[in-house]
Formats: structure tokens, sequence, C-alpha cells
């Protein structure tokens, strides 16, 4: 007989440890290279299909609809296997390694579709490409955001290293969005922004930066917190209580959906706003400017501000998500450039950007709670469940933004009528500004503060001892 394989086990003590600063700045290198590269899915993955590969806006959303769907079983299905992995590496770095280079691969192959290829092909090229995206992408981000809730035991630690995460990821979006359009016009053989050639190398470029962050968040951060050493299996039943006894993770799933729905639903819709309703393309550098601002003030002292204060993440993502509504629906009033749209802009951004920061730091301690009721610790199981929900909203916004296009005659680079440029406004303001409200209310019934945390730390502490 083999050798049995010894289980991997964190030594460190659950009760003291805290993270370093450049532990936190290894973790959050992750967020930044994946952000880096998927923002190019966010923003122009919609109207580089309708406007340079040339695929009605229908099609688009129904693919788009489809491999969400696919995705959603996709998700728990890896979660629940990276939670029984067992290697040196510990359950989900090696998850996350493999995951990352196959996204980059997939986004680059994805920007590489040809408007001289036969429509068949393209349409084929389009469902086999994305689909293949999909799923590296939850091996990668999936087990990554499990390992939020694994790198440290204290939930204002994970508060602390939650921010900066989503500092990181906001600030690289951000600069995707800054050096988008002009990298896109430098390659391009015609100087345009729906040119194929500028998008391949444009992306191609930002891949091969972006890589490499998440290379090092691999090799430089470590699982701390482990399953117990009696936890040899995960039944199935004690699984699925981890979930449906779990209160906190079902507050989270709601808004992980809302968060989907507002972020990816705007982003898709921002590319065509500047376009068509500000009227030039570029007006996305200067957006990127502001938020790039506003992400850094957001997730580096406001989401952190009211987190010292009220000692309490619920509270604080209801604070978050009411500031973001109120500056969602006074920017349906006004139109970009105006000095009053890009003040709008910032306040949505810091609250929205800080609220994220906040809303993942507490899906470790929901995962923490799981245990706490069902006695087995599920990371990537209960992690996934609340990322299907995200992409739930990331493919269920986009996907009605691209059938009411359809819907009111879009037309691919030409110009738009009033009910088209008022869909569009519409999907950047008023829509994400009432369901930003509803988030917030739900965020109100949260019940783990930062002293029921550390009631549940201690009791989880006792059982491993």
């Amino acid at each position: 007989m083999g050798k049995e394989k010894k289980k991997y086990q964190s030594t460190e003590n659950l009760s003291t440890f805290h993270l370093t600063p450049a532990k936190r700045v290894y973790y959050a290198l992750g967020d930044f290279g994946y952000n880096f590269m998927y923002y190019w899915l966010s923003t122009y993955l919609m109207i580089y299909y309708t406007d340079t590969i040339g695929i009605s806006a229908a099609t688009v959303s129904v693919m788009m609809l489809v491999v969400r769907i696919f995705d959603a079983f996709n998700d728990p299905i890896i979660g629940s296997l990276a939670d029984r992995t067992n290697s040196r590496w510990g359950r989900y770095r090696p998850w996350f390694l493999i995951g990352a280079i196959a996204m980059a691969t997939f986004i680059v192959l994805t920007f590489a579709a040809s408007p001289d290829w036969s429509y068949t092909i393209r349409l084929m090229w389009m469902w086999g490409i994305y689909l293949l995206l999909t799923v590296a992408s939850t091996c990668s981000n999936m087990p990554y955001g499990a390992l939020n809730g694994c790198i440290t035991p204290d939930s204002e630690d994970r508060a602390k290293v939650s921010g900066l995460r989503m500092m990181f990821a906001n600030v690289s979006s951000m600069i995707t969005v800054i050096i988008a359009v002009p990298l896109i016009r430098a390659f391009s053989t015609d100087g345009s922004v729906s040119n194929a050639r500028g998008y391949f190398w444009a992306v191609l470029i930002t891949c091969l930066l972006g890589i490499p962050t998440m290379i090092v968040c691999c090799m430089k951060t470590k699982e701390v917190v482990t399953p117990p050493p009696t936890q040899e299996s995960i039944p199935l039943k004690a699984q699925m209580e981890s979930l449906t006894k779990n209160k906190p993770v079902a507050i989270l799933i709601v808004g992980q959906l809302i968060l989907g729905c507002v972020i990816y639903g705007r982003a898709a819709m921002l590319a065509y706003y500047w376009q068509y309703n500000a009227g030039d393309a570029g007006y996305a550098t200067t957006y990127g400017w502001v938020s790039l601002i506003a992400a850094i003030f957001g997730t580096g002292w406001l989401g952190n501000k009211l987190f010292s204060h009220l000692k309490h993440k619920g509270k604080v993502c209801a604070i978050l998500n009411f500031i973001t509504a109120v500056a969602y629906f006074l920017m349906y009033f006004v139109t970009a450039p105006s000095i009053l749209f890009w003040i709008l802009t910032f306040i949505g951004s810091m609250s929205f950007y800080a609220y994220m920061g906040i809303h993942f730091g507490a899906i470790g301690d929901a995962v923490d709670y799981g245990e706490y009721v069902s006695g087995v610790r599920c990371d990537g199981f209960l992690s996934a469940i609340v990322s299907v929900a995200n992409k739930a909203g990331g493919a269920i916004m986009p996907a009605v933004g691209a059938a009411v296009l359809a819907a009111m005659n879009y037309v691919a680079n030409g110009v738009q009528s009033t009910e088209v440029l008022n869909a569009i406004n519409w999907f950047i303001t008023l829509i994400p500004a009432i369901i930003s409200a509803i988030n917030g209310i739900f965020y109100l019934m949260y019940p783990i503060s930062t002293e029921k945390h550390k009631e549940i730390m201690s009791e989880l502490i006792r059982r491993r001892q």
C-alpha cells in the first residue's frame, strides 16, 4: 500500500495571529491582476462583439445569459472540489494559479476574433472561447475569494485586507479604463476605437502585465485558518447545513447579486454612454481617473473609517449603499462632461468601492459562522455560492441591457434614437440607484458584529483544542 498523504494543517496560533502589512499587499495583488485583465470583459466585451465583430446585440445577450446560467452550476462544483483538495500548497492556491494562467490565455483569445471570418465561425468562436473563459475565471477567482477567510482568523484584520484588496482591484480596473482607448487607437490600423487589431494588441499587453501579479500572490500567500483536524471529509448534509442555517451568507448572496448587477450592468453600458450620450469615447479615460481616485479614498479611508466607528459590517454596508443610491439617482439629471456629473461619479464610486471592501471582508466571517453551526469548514463551497450570485447579477443586467437595446433598434456605429439614449442613461443611473437602495435595506439585517464574531472564533478555537 502507498503511504497516505499528510493532510495540510496550519501551525499558527489562531488566538493571536494577525497579518503583516506585506502579507496584505501580497494577497491584494491577486485581485489587482485579475481585474486588470478581466475589466476588458466587463466594459468592452459587449460593444466589441456588436460594433467590431458584427454580431447582433440580441445574440450577444443570449450568449451571455446562457453561459452564466451554466456558470451558476459550475461554481459550487469547483468550490466543493477545492474544499476537498489536499496539497502541500493547501486547498485553494493550486486552483488559483492554474486558473489564472488559463483565464489570461482565454481573455486574449476572446479578443483575437476577426470580423473577416464567416458569421458562423465568429459565432462558434464567441460561444466556445467565452465558455472556456468562464470556467477558467471560476477556477481562479473562486479559490482566491475562499482564501480571504483562510489567511487570517480576525474579523477586523479581514476588513483591512479586503479594503486593500478592493483598492487594488478598483485601481487596476480604472487603470485599464484609462489606458484602454489610447491603446486600442495606438494599435488600430485606422486609429478608431472599434478596430479588431487594436483590441487584440491592447488586451495582449494588458494580460502580459497582469498575470505576474497573480503568480506573486499565489507564491506569497499562506492558508492559516484550516479545517479542524477531525474534519477528514465533508458530508453533503453538513455542507448544506453550513449554507441553509447561515443567515449571514443569505444576506451576502443578495448583496453579491445586486453588486454584480450594479458594477457589470453599468460597466457594459458606460462604453455606449461615452460614445453616444456624451459624444466622445475618450471620456472613458476621464471616468477612469475620477473613479481611480474615488476607489483609493473609498477603500483606503471611508470604509475603514465607518467600520472602526460602528464595528458592524452590515450597518457599514447599508450606509454605503444608501450613499451610492443617492449619487446615482442625481446623476440621471446631468450629462457628461458637466462638472456635477464628475462630482457625482466620484461620490458614487467612493461609496460603492468602500462597500465592496467591507462586503468581501464579511465572507470569511460568514464561513466561520457556517462552521459554527454545521461543524465543517467549507470556504470554497460558501464562497462559490456567494460568487454565483455576483456572476448572476453580472450576467442578468448586461443581458437585459443588450436585449433592451436590440428591442429599441440600436444601430451599431450609427445615430441612436432618443429611446435608445434614454435607456442607456437609465442603466447607468436610475436602475443601479434603485437596486442599491434595496441592497442597503437587506444589510440592516446582517447579524454578525465584531463582538459576535469574537465569540464565534473563540468557540471554533476551543473545538480545535
